[in-house]
């Protein structure tokens, strides 16, 4: 009677450890619009030199010894307050800056959340960019039935050395 005893605590131990590691019921109303959409709405982006790598260099006292920067400057939304269905447009202004002054790749992700829940991540890996402060404009659409609400876009920029990261807020109505 000993052995059952631990082994129905044994037992019992395991469903409570199981039923602690099943999510929770989502809070407030169901996502509904966005659960089919892939991010297949971004649209193509624009990318432009703002300064070259001695006005870069300049702007930010970069030293070469100081290795890799790489640094989000600017993360931009427009409009703020959207409907659904609308384009909106993400702007980003970056620094890029190397000791060998070397084109690198740079990989770029989004992802939009909604009450805290992510709706999806989308990556690009863009050609080796050369040293300077770059601008990027990317569009995108918002589903036609997204949700009434305040969302976040988090936009990370990385290479093999150093990455950033930043978030801007926008209103559905």
């Amino acid at each position: 009677m000993f052995k059952n005893r631990h082994a129905f605590a044994a037992c019992l131990a395991l469903i409570a450890l199981a039923a602690l590691s099943l999510p929770l019921a989502a809070q407030g109303p169901p996502i509904t619009g966005w659960d089919n959409w892939s991010f297949g709405n971004w649209g193509a982006y624009r990318e432009s030199m703002g300064f070259d790598r001695e006005e870069a260099v300049a702007k930010h006292n970069y030293c070469p010894t100081g290795g890799c920067v790489l640094r989000l400057d600017r993360v931009d939304i427009s409009p703020f307050r959207a409907r659904k269905g609308d384009t909106l447009t993400l702007t980003t202004m970056y620094t890029l800056l190397t000791p060998e002054q070397v084109p690198i790749p740079v990989t770029f992700s989004r992802e939009i959340f909604y009450q805290g829940k992510s709706l999806g991540k989308v990556k690009d890996i863009d050609a080796r960019n050369k040293n300077g402060i770059w601008n990027r404009e990317i569009t995108f659409t918002l589903p036609p039935n997204a949700p009434v609400g305040d969302y976040t876009l988090v936009t990370k920029v990385s290479t093999g050395f150093a990455e950033d990261m930043k978030s801007v807020r926008f209103l559905v109505e």
